[in-house]
């Protein structure tokens, strides 16, 4: 069979294809033997290339799932500008977080006040804490950079005693804080192992 004439077997099967017309598919392959060969690979190779169209719509939880390894893949931009504003965004209280996480609340509050230094984080530490909140790790980081401690006023304070007290806190160590924390022996272990 000539390559021109083959060429017009595949314009036919694939008109009948967008037709929907399965039996003017099957009589283009009953009725050209010679040509079968040829139009069977080409159609395999159509199949393969071509969207996958699915019998079965696909389930909740797989849709979850796919929309999950997505936005994990391309993970999309953060719109908070430190932590405690991402926790509010995601809906969540201090202890919920600290909770879900399984970090002391007194920890999870030094890290939204910005008293974690960053590079005592490991990199298991770090992906974890991201992982909860569905951001990557480095968007996490550039997060706990830009979180600062909440200014408390006291209204019967002087002004010049209130400058007195602003020097800046002290950052420590996320092992150190977990260290001092009221978190039970089985969290602290379990943070300090990664």
């Amino acid at each position: 069979m000539k390559q021109h004439e083959l060429q017009q077997l595949k314009m036919a099967w694939l008109a009948a294809e967008e037709a929907g017309d399965r039996q003017a598919q099957m009589t283009l392959l009953r009725d050209h033997p010679d040509a079968q060969d040829a139009l069977i690979d080409f159609i395999a190779a159509y199949r393969a290339s071509g969207p996958f169209e699915a019998e079965v719509a696909p389930l909740p939880l797989t849709q979850r799932a796919f929309a999950t390894a997505l936005n994990r893949v391309f993970a999309p931009p953060v719109a908070a500008a430190n932590l405690r504003e991402l926790r509010t965004r995601q809906g969540l209280s201090m202890v919920q977080a600290a909770r879900g996480l399984r970090l002391g609340v007194d920890v999870w509050k030094k890290f939204e006040d910005g008293l974690i230094d960053l590079l005592s984080l490991s990199e298991r530490q770090l992906e974890r804490l991201a992982r909860y909140f569905h951001i990557s790790a480095e968007q996490f980081g550039q997060l706990l950079l830009g979180s600062q401690p909440t200014q408390a006023l006291n209204r019967r304070q002087t002004v010049q005693s209130a400058r007195s007290q602003q020097s800046a806190p002290q950052k420590q160590s996320f092992a150190e804080a977990i260290a001092r924390s009221a978190m039970s022996n089985e969290d602290r272990e379990e943070w300090l192992e990664e």
